[in-house]
């Protein structure tokens, strides 16, 4: 193990509203250890199991997980109206998390700043590879927060366009991803 290797760790990471459905259906898999049903897929298994590893570290490694309004925007859309309302619930569980370490971190800029850099951003053109606008608005998000990385599953509509995205100054990675970069160094943490 190198100590590169250790210090290129993603500690600010940014989760796609895919991701905050994923620890909302899969919780007692990701945060109790319970077995995940047969028929799941293997990437969404790997997934599910990254982010039980994610969790479980990061309550030592003081992982921070943003989230930001237009999260909310997303999950308020859900049409469902006993899943909005959960969804509802674990956003709020999340944001006043997350708004902990924002009201404490000196890097991160104020309202105006962070508009102007995700009008830049946006107007730019560097994320008009990616097909959904609410894509771009959370990628814009997790620059303005000063993420290490954007966490998604979204496969269709984010990864693989990622390649195209290098000028953007974070990564964009799968929960299975990022547990691998950890998991080296999780006793550090366990």
């Amino acid at each position: 193990m190198d100590a590169k290797d250790f210090e290129t760790i993603p500690r600010r990471v940014f989760l796609d509203t895919c991701i905050v459905n994923l620890t909302l259906d899969y919780g007692p898999q990701i945060h109790e250890g319970e077995p995940l049903p047969d028929d799941v897929d293997p990437r969404l298994s790997a997934d599910v199991e990254s982010l039980g590893g994610i969790f479980a570290t990061g309550q030592r490694a003081f992982w921070q997980f943003a989230i930001s309004p237009h999260t909310y925007h997303e999950i308020v859309a859900t049409r469902e109206p006993t899943r909005c309302y959960e969804l509802q619930r674990w956003f709020f569980e999340v944001w006043g998390y997350w708004r902990e370490f924002f009201h404490n971190a000196p890097d991160l800029a104020a309202f105006s700043e962070a508009e102007e850099t995700r009008i830049e951003l946006i107007s730019s053109g560097v994320l008009d590879i990616l097909p959904d606008l609410g894509d771009r608005v959370l990628i814009c998000d997790a620059v303005v927060y000063h993420c290490d990385a954007f966490c998604t599953r979204d496969w269709r509509t984010v990864l693989k366009h990622r390649d195209q995205l290098r000028e953007i100054p974070l990564r964009i990675i799968t929960p299975t991803e990022w547990w691998a970069q950890i998991q080296p160094w999780a006793t550090t943490w366990l």
